[in-house]
């Protein structure tokens, strides 16, 4: 299971053919003398708000995880992204997730069209840049996904602090 964590700001899911469009903290064309506030980066920072959302990159939808900061995985098989708010204990993060899926509040509901296998990073990384290993492959068949976003919690110290984040298949394309 590979984690990835971004520098401290959100972390972002792009199809795979579309991450050239992404500027991330930089000009469209990787230039780097540009206004702060004037960025892709800076625009999903203001926006997107504790858990996950959707936001438009010039015509493709994109999921943003607003806690990129902590290490973050993504369980396949379940379609889970697990978000490690604790101490750094990775492994309890996904033991203490499979308990917490059926317990969490689902906070934040989002719809998201997916056009297929995606790749996350560090929304501040400029996206024709992007290159491994600093970007996490999720493979994804093209379709709509209801995204769901929540904090857990746990009632004992021995188990991480996780939020979640499930993608439910709603339709394909």
């Amino acid at each position: 299971m590979r984690w990835l964590q971004s520098f401290g700001g959100p972390l972002i899911l792009l199809p795979k053919e579309s991450v050239h469009l992404w500027a991330g903290s930089y000009g469209p064309d990787g230039d780097d003398e540009i206004d702060e506030e004037e960025t892709d980066y800076w625009r999903i920072c203001e926006t997107v708000e504790d858990y996950a959302d959707v936001v438009d990159v010039r015509g493709v939808e994109a999921l943003v995880l607003a806690n990129g900061g902590c290490p973050t995985a993504f369980v396949a098989a379940e379609r889970l992204f697990v978000q490690d708010m604790g101490e750094g204990f990775r492994l309890g993060a996904l033991q203490t997730a499979a308990r917490a899926r059926s317990a969490v509040e689902w906070a934040k509901v989002v719809t998201w069209n997916c056009a297929g296998p995606c790749l996350m990073f560090d929304a501040s990384l400029y996206g024709p840049k992007v290159r491994e290993p600093e970007c996490l492959p999720i493979d994804l068949v093209a379709g709509t996904y209801t995204v769901r976003s929540g904090y857990w919690i746990p009632d004992s110290n021995d188990e991480s602090n996780v939020a979640l984040t499930s993608l439910e298949l709603a339709s394909l394309r």
